[in-house]
């Protein structure tokens, strides 16, 4: 009888710690459920953001280098853009003297916030190794998608770094 109620204590214990790391993972699991229930779910004050397509950001950056695109244009494509345009300006001049080549790959996730997309961007210059750029920040604003002010100025210091832009040093 002894013996048996050792076996059972032991058993119960075993038995109790492994449902507790098994549960401690279901509570995770149904608290990451449930935050992205959350999250996700629309709310009252906004619509859900869809997110934008590899195209549709590969169409920000282009509008954003291309110097045939009027500066009044080019401000939608960053965040505060109308505050900055030299940013436009270092843009346009590193992908062109760089030959840089900005390239939007699959997949587009959600961001941190629901009016934001993250994205992986691949660079190419000619006689560089291309260069992986990964969670570089849209921000959907005023009904149009924007590259992120800091991933801009950081495109540039990636691209050439001597013609950063001193508001990229104040960011």
């Amino acid at each position: 009888m002894k013996i048996w109620k050792s076996v059972a204590v032991a058993t119960a214990a075993v038995a109790g710690l492994t449902l507790t790391a098994c549960g401690s993972e279901d509570a995770d699991t149904a608290a990451t459920t449930e935050q992205t229930t959350a999250s996700s779910a629309p709310s009252s004050t906004a619509p859900e953001e869809k997110l934008p397509t590899p195209q549709e950001l590969q169409e920000v950056l282009l509008k954003a280098v291309d110097p045939r695109v009027p500066a009044e244009e080019k401000v939608n494509s960053v965040v505060d853009g109308d505050q900055a345009p030299e940013i436009f300006e270092a843009l346009t001049r590193s992908q062109s003297e760089a030959q840089a080549k900005l390239e939007v790959v699959d997949p587009v996730l959600p961001g941190v916030l629901p009016d934001m997309a993250e994205a992986t961007i691949k660079l190419q210059a000619p006689e560089r190794d291309p260069q992986v750029v990964s969670g570089v920040e849209f921000v959907h604003e005023d009904g149009k998608w924007k590259l992120d002010t800091r991933w801009a100025c950081t495109l540039v210091e990636t691209v050439l770094p001597e013609q950063v832009p001193p508001m990229c040093k104040e960011l």
